[in-house]
C-alpha cells in the first residue's frame, strides 16, 4: 500500500497538468462547444474561423478595423472577421452554404456566390481596389493563390490555412518566392480532433506599432 500512495502522489502533479491542459483546451478554447455544435465557436458561442487556436489568438492581437478584407470560402469566420475589419467580400461556390450565410451576414460584408472556379477566382480579379488582408480557405487554392498575389497591397496579410497539406505547400511556396515571410501555426481547433496548421504571410511589419496589442493566450497565467 506505501508503494501504491508513493507512486500515486509522483504521479498527481502530471495528472493535474494534464487535467488543467484538458481545461484549457476543451472548455476555455472552446473546442468541447465547437465539437457538440459542429460550428467553429469559442467557448461563448462566439463564432471563430476554422482555424488553429494559436493562429485565431495571433489575429486577436492586431486591431484590423480600418482593414479591407478578401475571404475565400465563408463560414463563421466571414461573421468574425466582419465584425473587426471595415470591410469584407467573401466568395462561396457551395449555394446552400452562401445562402447559410446569407442570412447571418454583417453590413459591412457582400457575399458573393460563384460555382465555377472561373467565377470564384474571378470574384477577386474583377474588383478595381486592392485588400489588405486575403484569407485563402476555400476552394482551388493555388489558383486562388496567385490570384491573392494581384491584390494584396504592399503591407498586407495573406492567410492560409491547412498549409500542411501538399496543395497547400505549394501555396505557401509560391508566397515565399513572392517575397512574403511565412509565420506557421500548428495545434488543435475548433470541431477536429487532431491538429493542424494554419499559416500567415507578411512582407510587411506596417501591421504591428499601435495595431498590434501583443499575445494574450487563453489559459495563460494571466488569463
Amino acid at each position: 500500500m506505501k508503494k501504491i500512495n508513493s507512486l500515486i502522489w509522483k504521479l498527481l502533479p502530471a495528472q493535474l497538468a494534464l487535467h488543467g491542459s484538458f481545461k484549457i483546451l476543451a472548455f476555455k478554447q472552446g473546442q468541447w462547444r465547437s465539437i457538440k455544435n459542429s460550428m467553429a465557436e469559442d467557448a461563448q458561442g462566439n463564432p471563430i474561423p476554422w482555424y488553429t487556436y494559436p493562429a485565431i489568438e495571433y489575429l486577436n492581437s492586431f486591431n484590423f478595423s480600418q482593414c479591407d478584407v478578401f475571404e475565400f470560402g465563408s463560414g463563421n469566420s466571414s461573421l468574425y472577421w466582419a465584425s473587426r475589419c471595415r470591410t469584407l467580400i467573401s466568395v462561396e461556390d457551395s449555394k446552400e452554404w452562401y445562402e447559410e450565410i446569407n442570412r447571418k451576414k454583417s453590413a459591412n460584408q457582400t457575399l458573393i456566390n460563384r460555382s465555377s472556379e472561373a467565377g470564384y477566382i474571378g470574384a477577386l480579379l474583377e474588383i478595381d481596389n486592392s485588400f489588405d488582408i486575403i484569407i485563402i480557405d476555400g476552394n482551388y487554392r493555388l489558383a486562388c493563390s496567385n490570384a491573392a498575389l494581384e491584390k494584396i497591397t504592399n503591407e498586407g496579410m495573406i492567410v492560409l490555412d491547412n498549409s500542411d497539406r501538399l496543395i497547400e505547400k505549394e501555396c505557401a511556396k509560391l508566397f515565399r518566392e513572392n517575397g512574403f515571410i511565412q509565420i506557421d501555426f500548428s495545434g488543435f481547433g475548433p470541431i477536429n480532433g487532431y491538429c493542424w496548421t494554419t499559416s500567415i504571410f507578411l512582407k510587411s511589419t506596417k501591421l504591428f506599432g499601435e495595431n498590434f496589442f501583443g499575445p494574450n493566450p487563453i489559459g495563460g497565467l494571466n488569463n
